[in-house]
Order: structure tokens, then sequence, then C-alpha cells
């Protein structure tokens, strides 16, 4: 039996936004829609990168936010998901982390066909980002949606479809070495269930007794219900619960 949790939800009410965008919601609000799709821990995130709608502001006010006297703060916990650079670095970095009093970081890749038309090229990159991360970031708890960003890809007309078979397996080989020698748990987020080598990557994560963590990636309150579907999923592959992460 899995301990429902979802660490992974953004609170993208202090975006910056046009005059005639629909506020997202605040960490209040998120918190209330994962306690009503049943998770026992929360971790309230929100972005960390170089887009304009990103400034660290609004981190500083989600800190205000969680951090207020009227917060129920019980088995609620703040993160930040702070993009990769292919050395390995995250965009919060240590100071960051310091200044919004965080506990825990999520580092992920975002990337588009936009940036990178040729998906063998994204592949790449995204190792490159996850396992120099892996091998020298001490500011990352939490490898966020590996490859989670390939479905885009096939979304624009890049490739006929997207499916794990694309990613080299020493690629797959390599960041689960990794996440078991340092520790780090991989996210399971933005995942296919039905992909083959996907099952066959979960069941050595799970077999080589490799952290994981689970998350909704909720940017609505609606979207809760991808962490009860992926925790359910897990909990028929028969995943422990001592190998699920937590900030504590």
């Amino acid at each position: 039996m899995l301990i429902q949790s979802d660490y992974h939800i953004h609170a993208s009410f202090y975006r910056l936004k046009k005059a005639t965008d629909v506020p997202g919601p605040t960490a209040a609000e998120q918190l209330a829609a994962a306690r009503e799709a049943g998770s026992v821990y929360v971790g309230i995130v929100e972005h960390c990168n170089t887009a304009e709608k990103h400034p660290f502001s609004c981190l500083q006010e989600l800190s205000r936010e969680y951090y207020s006297s009227g917060f129920p703060r019980e088995n609620v916990f703040l993160g930040v998901e702070s993009d990769l650079s292919p050395d390995g670095s995250d965009h919060c970095g240590p100071a960051g982390r310091k200044e919004l009093a965080l506990h825990y970081v999520i580092g992920s890749v975002h990337l588009s066909p936009k940036i990178l038309p040729d998906c063998r090229e994204y592949i790449d990159r995204e190792y490159q980002c996850i396992t120099n991360a892996l091998k020298s970031n001490d500011n990352i708890d939490i490898i966020g949606h590996p490859f989670g960003e390939g479905i885009r890809w096939e979304r624009q007309g890049n490739i006929p479809s997207w499916n794990w078979k694309l990613i080299p397996e020493k690629y797959l080989d390599e960041i689960l070495r990794l996440a078991k020698e340092t520790g780090k748990a991989l996210e399971i987020n933005r995942c296919n269930f039905a992909d083959p080598v996907y099952g066959d990557f979960l069941t050595r994560l799970r077999d080589e007794k490799i952290i994981f963590e689970i998350g909704s990636d909720a940017h609505q309150t609606s979207s809760h219900i991808n962490a009860v579907e992926r925790t359910k999923f897990l909990e028929e592959m028969n995943f422990n619960e001592e190998q699920h992460w937590k900030p504590f």
C-alpha cells in the first residue's frame, strides 16, 4: 500500500499575467484540491526559470503565502520546479533555495520542437541535463518528469509517434545507475504506462530499490486525479512505500 502523496502541484496564481488571463490557483486552493483527491503529503511548487511569466518574485510571493500565520502546513511542503542546464546546474540554486526556505527542489528539463526540432537532439540534451544534475548538483532532490516533454515532438508532427524505445538503452541504464548511487528520486509524472519500454524502466526502478516520487503536475485544481491514478498503478505493480520519497 502506498501513501498517496503529490509533490508536484503548481500554485500559478502569482505568475505575471495579461489583463485578460484567468488567475491560476493559490497554494491554499491547490492544497484544498489535493486533500479532496486524497493526498496525505502535499508539495506546492512553481517554476523557476528564465520565462518572463515566471519571475523570481512570484516564488517569493508563494513562499510568503506558505509561511503566513494562517496557512495549514502540517504534512504540506514548499518546493520549486527548477529548470536544469546542460551542465546539471539549476536555475534556482542553493541561494534561491535558502531565500525561499524550500523543503525540496525538483530539477526538470523543459524543451520543445521550437528550440530543438530534431527529436534525437532533444533526447540527447535531456539526458545530458539529467545525468549531470545527478552527478554534480546537490541542490536537486528529484528529477522531474524524465523525458516527459517527448510527446511534444509527436504533437508538432516532427516524429510519427513518441515512445521510450526512441531513448537509447544506455541512457536509461545510466539514469537508473546514478539515481541509485545518489539516492535522488525519479519522478513518476507525464508518463504513458502503456509504453512497454517505460514499463520495463519502472520495473527496474522498483526491483533495484531506487527512490521514486509521484507528481500530478497539476496547474489547475482539476488535475489532481493524475496523482491518484499514478499511485494506483504503482500499487498494482507492487511498488514499496519504503522507496517512496519524502521531504523529511
